[in-house]
């Protein structure tokens, strides 16, 4: 995201990869260099969530998706946010480093084919 010009300033992490706690988040975190907020519902996925939608356009009214969620869905949830550790994000640049140059291997290997 860095060469993209894209300022993020939190993530909130949602579905499998959240499931066990800080696992997850600390993969995120690394890889994005930004602290990650994960729900005590973080590890429910998409039917969950589709559920959320579903109930938010039923009793919307005038409230955005935004407002809904923060006011209803999520009002009681307990979170836990977790900062980046400067380790662990110079360890995700080196491998993405690599991985990019693999891709020119693996790029020249399927022309061979």
């Amino acid at each position: 995201l860095d060469g993209e010009g894209v300022k993020i300033d939190m993530i909130t992490g949602h579905g499998g990869l959240f499931k066990t706690p800080v696992v997850g988040q600390r993969y995120m975190a690394a890889a994005c260099n930004v602290p990650i907020t994960c729900m005590e519902a973080a590890g429910e996925g998409g039917p969950y969530g589709m559920a959320l939608l579903a109930s938010y356009m039923a009793n919307k009214g005038d409230m955005s998706l935004s407002d809904y969620l923060d006011k209803y869905a999520f009002a009681d949830s307990k979170s836990i946010t977790l900062a980046p550790d400067e380790k662990d994000v110079a360890g995700f640049n080196r491998f993405m480093e690599r991985y990019t140059k693999g891709l020119e291997v693996e790029k020249r290997a399927t022309e061979c084919l």
